[in-house]
């Protein structure tokens, strides 16, 4: 089994082609307008449209009405509608759409109630996010404890946050996450990928993966992902 990988926060169709090539699995692209790597509804759309079909596209929103997140949605064609908050990923589900609920390690209390109920339902994956959740747009890298992370139980666990090609094999180790999203890890400014950052960065997942694997295969009782 290999890492599932997203490079989230992408602005163009050049850096989406060569996450492609590289071989990841999902493309993020961020619509919400405060965020520094904001994609206008437009470009992301162009872009989408000219992605091979097995590549998952994810829209991004933080704290918009779940009405306009469907109708920004529907426009630019994305696979999941990747949301913030507990009650509009209900209003999501009800609506019939590919939902990825996005949870900060540091959530407001207020929503631990409300995100504990939405995940008694649901079986798909969840992305959880080590940022600082009191934030109207979530920043990144704030450190997270596997204490944390236990807090929110799920068997596609999608890990993001602060990773680069230079921590993520340990991250991998320490969390043992079904899938991984990287951003600014990989960028030279917020919203332009830097090809040699994104190269290193699969390089090492694929690398943790092989030496897995062999692990796995030497050792029936090896923990699995």
């Amino acid at each position: 089994m290999t890492t599932w990988v997203k490079v989230c926060g992408l602005t163009s169709a050049d850096d989406a082609g060569f996450a492609v090539e590289l071989g990841v699995d999902a493309l993020g692209f961020v619509l919400h307008p405060k965020s520094r790597r904001y994609c206008v509804p437009n470009r992301a759309r162009t872009i989408i449209r000219a992605l091979p079909s097995q590549v998952v596209t994810i829209g991004v929103w933080f704290d918009e009405p779940a009405d306009c997140i469907l109708e920004s949605a529907r426009f630019v064609g994305c696979d999941l509608i990747q949301t913030y908050d507990p009650n509009t990923a209900l209003v999501l589900q009800a609506a019939e759409a590919e939902v990825l609920p996005a949870i900060p390690i540091l959530y407001d209390p207020d929503q631990r109630e409300a995100w504990r109920c939405f995940l008694k339902t649901w079986s798909k994956w969840v992305l959880l996010d080590r940022t600082r959740s009191r934030c109207r747009v979530p920043p990144t890298g704030v450190a997270a404890s596997v204490d944390s992370a236990g807090d929110v139980p799920h068997q596609r666990m999608i890990l993001a946050g602060g990773l680069t090609p230079e921590n993520v094999r340990s991250e991998l180790e320490l969390f043992r996450p079904w899938g991984i999203d990287v951003a600014s890890g990989v960028e030279s400014e917020p919203g332009t990928k830097c090809r040699r950052k994104l190269t290193d960065f699969i390089k090492e997942v694929r690398q943790w993966d092989a030496m897995i694997s062999l692990g796995a295969s030497a050792d029936n009782s090896s923990p699995k992902r």
